[in-house]
């Protein structure tokens, strides 16, 4: 990965929070996509928010509105916010239940706050995303399982002449 990201002239990997990326660059060269972030911290809240109100549990119910609005909120601010840090401690002390959930939430969120990107103009890997594959057969075979160099590089050239060039594609550049 770091023989490609010198190729590409790339400062730093962008990804998702799967384990597999980690140790590839150096820790402040390896962001998380804010996305990706967003959308699995938000939607656990949200299962969260259902299970403390179907158990009338008014507690958890305002601390779950309280994250969600934290989670949405723009900008996002590049440090633990202090409603956040408010949060994990009154929940620090929860062993079990649904209690204890929102406790492993919440540090999970406080713990990797500061690892999401906070790029201003895109705080994603969308980019990268777009280049993985041009449809979802194509990405959920090629995205994890390259084993050589030749074959990572070349997917994302296939998949640029494939989207061509002013509107048109030259398969005689890619066969």
């Amino acid at each position: 990965m770091r023989d490609v990201m010198a190729q590409v002239g790339a400062t730093e990997l962008r990804t998702d929070e799967h384990n597999s990326y980690e140790g590839i660059v150096p820790e402040g060269s390896h962001r998380l996509c804010l996305t990706h972030w967003r959308k699995s911290k938000g939607k656990r809240a949200w299962d969260f928010l259902r299970q403390a109100q179907e158990e009338q549990r008014p507690l958890e119910v305002k601390s779950m509105e309280e994250l969600l609005a934290l989670l949405r909120k723009k900008p996002r601010s590049p440090t633990v916010p202090d409603e956040l840090s408010r949060l994990v401690r009154s929940y620090i002390y929860a062993r079990k239940g649904l209690p204890w959930k929102i406790n492993q939430l919440l540090q999970h969120i406080e713990r990797t706050w500061e690892k999401v990107s906070d790029d201003p103009f895109d705080a994603t890997n969308n980019t990268t995303e777009q280049i993985i594959g041009l449809t979802y057969k194509i990405r959920t075979k090629t995205m994890r399982g390259f084993k050589a160099k030749a074959k990572v590089l070349t997917h994302p050239y296939l998949s640029f002449y494939l989207r061509g060039q002013g509107g048109l594609c030259d398969l005689g550049k890619v066969v």
